[in-house]
C-alpha cells in the first residue's frame, strides 16, 4: 500500500504542479511519551528499522522522514523524542508542524510527555490527530484511553470534538493505511498552503530541526523549507550571525538533490558553525545580500542591546575562575565539580546543558558547585583534553565514541573521560558521582588503563585459569586490577563477571612484566572467574581520587 519516494523523473513538473495549486505537502510532528511506538510506527510507514538501531530503546535526536502514499499524496514526518529531557526538542518540532499525531500506548495511557505535546499543540494551535497504538495487546481497555484524553482537553470526534482518532497497531501494520488517509483529509479539508517569504529578494526560508558536525564535510542542519521553492544549488544563505555559500542540498536520504519545495526535510551542506534548532536559515542569490542581512541584524543588537550573545569564557577569566573556586575549597567552603560536555548534535547538546542547569540549582543548598568548563558539537580535541587538564575536569560526551588517539591522551594525562549512548545514563550517573561528593572529601573514580580481548580460556589441573588474550589498547602490567566485562550491545547493556589481581603474565612460556597493545598473552589472576567465555574483555583499571 505505501511506496517510499526516491527519485522523481520529472522534477520541474512536480514543483510546477505544488506551484499551480499553491498547496504544500503537511508536516506532521509525531509525539508522545517514551516507549510509546513512536519510531515502530514510522518504521512502519517508512520501511525503516530505526527502532532496532536506538541506544536504550529511545529516540535521542530529531529526525525528519517523506512518504508518498500509493495514490500519490506526500508526507512529512518529523520524529521527537519522547524523553523527558528532550522537551525544547519537542517544542522545535511543534513550531513547524501543520498536524501534531499524537501515538498513546493502549496499555498505559496519558503520561507526562503525553500531556507535554497536548499542551505544545494547544499554545501553538496545531490541530491534534491521535492514535492509540499497541491495540493488538491482550486485555488493553480502548475507551479508558478515550476518556483520559478528553479530561486533558483532546476531544475525539466520537465525543463530539474536532480531533480525529485512530486505533492502530503499529508493530504488526493495523489500522496504519486509515491513518495516513485521515491525514491526507485533513491537509485537504484544512487547504495548507504554501506561505510566502518575507521580501522579493529572499528565495526561501528553512526552518533547522537539527545541526550536527560531520568530520567529513563540516557543520550540517536538517531543515524542513518553510516558504518559497529551490531549484538551483548556486544560492548564498544567511543566519542571524552567519552567511555562507551552499554546498549541497541532500533529501533526508541524504541523496544530493537540486530541488527543494516546501515541506520537504532536506539537510543543508555549507554552514560555517553550528546553528540552533529552531533558528529561520534564508536564501538569496548574491552573496552580498547575505553579507548585508547579517551585517544589517549585528547592527540593530548594537544599537539597543536588546540580546546578550553567550560566549565561551576566554582563557584567562577560565583561570581566575578556578583560583576563586580552588581558593574555597581549599577553605572548606565547597566542592567544585569541573565539566567539559560535547554532543554530537546541537539539540541534544541543549537537553543535557538545561538539564545541567536544573542539577546545578538543585544544589544551591549544598556544599557542592557543578561549574561547566566548555561546551561543543563534534569529537573531544587535544584542546579539550589540555582544558581538563588545566581545570582538573571530567569530560562527558554524548552519542561521540572517542579515538583511539584522544583515549590514549586522556589516559596518560589522567582525565576521566567517558561517552555515554542514553542520556538518562549520563545523569544518573553523575548524581550518583555528587551525593559521594556530599558524603565525602574524596570521591574514588575507576580509570581505564588497558583492556584485552579473550581469545582462548584454559583450565589448569589445580582448577586455576589461564586467559589466552590480545590487549587491544593501552599497557598490561603484572599486579594490576582487573576486571572481566561481557560487553553488550550499548554500555549499559555491559555485564561484569568478576575482578581480580593479575598475578601471571606471559608471552609464549616467558614471564613478562608488561604487555603493550597489538601483543598476545596468557594472563591469570587470583581468583576463578565464572561465566567467562571466549569474546569477553579483560580491563585493566586504577583506583583515583
Amino acid at each position: 500500500m505505501l511506496e517510499l519516494w526516491a527519485v522523481d523523473t520529472c522534477k520541474s513538473c512536480q514543483i510546477m504542479n505544488y506551484k499551480q495549486a499553491n498547496l504544500k505537502q503537511p508536516v506532521v510532528a509525531v509525539m508522545g511519551h517514551v516507549d510509546h511506538g513512536k519510531t515502530t510506527f514510522l518504521d512502519t510507514v517508512c520501511g525503516t528499522c530505526i527502532v532496532n538501531k536506538e541506544a536504550g530503546g529511545i529516540t535521542q535526536n530529531t529526525r525528519a522522514h517523506e512518504v508518498t502514499l500509493s495514490n500519490g499524496f506526500k508526507i512529512t514526518f518529523i520524529d521527537t523524542p519522547g524523553h523527558e529531557l528532550f522537551t525544547n526538542m519537542r517544542l522545535n518540532s511543534a513550531k513547524i508542524t501543520d498536524f501534531v499525531l499524537l501515538i498513546v500506548a493502549a496499555d498505559d495511557g496519558v503520561k507526562p510527555q503525553t500531556r507535554e505535546s497536548i499542551n505544545f499543540a494547544k499554545s501553538l494551535n496545531v490541530p491534534i490527530i491521535v492514535a492509540i497504538n499497541k491495540i493488538d495487546l491482550p486485555g488493553v481497555n480502548i475507551q479508558k484511553i478515550k476518556n483520559e484524553l478528553s479530561s486533558h482537553g483532546v476531544l475525539i470526534e466520537e465525543f463530539g470534538g474536532d480531533s480525529l482518532c485512530f486505533e492502530i497497531s503499529a508493530k504488526h501494520n493495523i489500522g496504519v493505511d486509515k491513518l495516513l488517509e485521515g491525514i491526507q483529509l485533513l491537509t485537504e479539508i484544512n487547504e495548507i498552503k504554501v506561505s510566502t517569504t518575507q521580501s522579493k529578494e529572499i528565495v526561501a526560508e528553512a526552518f533547522v530541526l537539527e545541526s550536527v558536525f560531520d568530520k567529513k564535510i563540516g557543520n550540517v542542519c536538517l531543515c524542513i523549507l518553510k516558504s518559497g521553492y529551490i531549484k538551483d544549488v548556486k544560492l548564498f544563505a544567511y543566519t542571524n550571525d552567519q552567511y555562507f555559500k551552499v554546498k549541497n542540498f541532500l533529501d533526508y536520504k541524504q541523496n544530493i538533490v537540486n530541488y527543494v519545495y516546501p515541506s520537504k526535510p532536506f539537510w543543508l551542506v555549507g554552514l560555517k558553525k553550528s546553528v540552533s534548532p529552531g533558528e529561520i536559515i534564508y536564501f538569496v542569490e548574491s552573496e552580498e545580500i547575505a553579507k548585508l542581512k547579517v551585517y544589517e541584524h549585528s547592527t540593530k543588537i548594537a544599537e539597543s542591546n536588546s540580546l546578550i550573545v553567550e560566549q565561551q569564557k576566554d582563557p584567562y577569566e577560565v583561570f581566575l575562575d578556578i583560583l576563586r573556586t580552588q581558593t574555597n575549597i581549599k577553605e572548606g567552603k565547597e566542592k567544585c565539580l569541573y565539566l567539559i560536555i560535547k554532543s554530537k548534535t546541537q539539540s541534544t547538546l541543549e537537553a543535557i546543558l538545561q538539564q545541567l542547569s536544573v542539577l546545578s540549582n538543585s544544589l544551591a543548598n549544598t556544599n557542592v558547585r557543578l561549574n561547566i568548563l566548555f561546551t561543543g558539537v563534534g569529537e573531544v580535541t587535544k584542546e579539550d583534553i589540555n582544558r581538563a587538564v588545566l581545570a582538573n575536569s571530567i569530560i562527558l560526551t554524548f552519542q561521540l565514541p572517542t579515538n583511539s588517539v584522544i583515549r590514549k591522551l586522556a589516559q596518560r594525562e589522567k582525565v576521566f573521560l567517558k561517552n555515554y549512548d542514553v542520556i538518562y545514563e549520563m545523569f544518573n550517573e553523575l548524581n550518583d558521582l555528587i551525593n559521594a561528593m556530599k558524603c565525602s572529601d574524596h570521591v574514588n573514580v575507576e580509570v581505564e588503563v588497558a583492556r584485552a580481548k579473550i581469545k582462548k580460556i584454559f583450565l589448569l589441573s589445580d582448577n586455576k585459569q589461564v586467559f589466552g588474550c590480545e590487549v587491544t589498547s593501552g599497557v598490561i602490567l603484572r599486579g594490576s586490577n582487573a576486571k572481566f566485562i561481557k560487553v553488550g550491545e550499548s554500555s549499559s547493556d555491559n555485564i561484569e563477571l568478576g575482578r581480580g589481581k593479575i598475578v601471571s603474565l606471559k608471552i609464549l612460556k616467558d614471564d613478562v612484566k608488561e604487555v603493550k597493545k597489538g601483543q598476545e598473552c596468557g594472563i591469570c589472576v587470583d581468583k576463578y572467574i565464572q561465566n567467562i567465555s571466549e569474546g569477553d574483555f579483560l580491563v585493566v583499571y586504577k583506583v583515583e581520587k
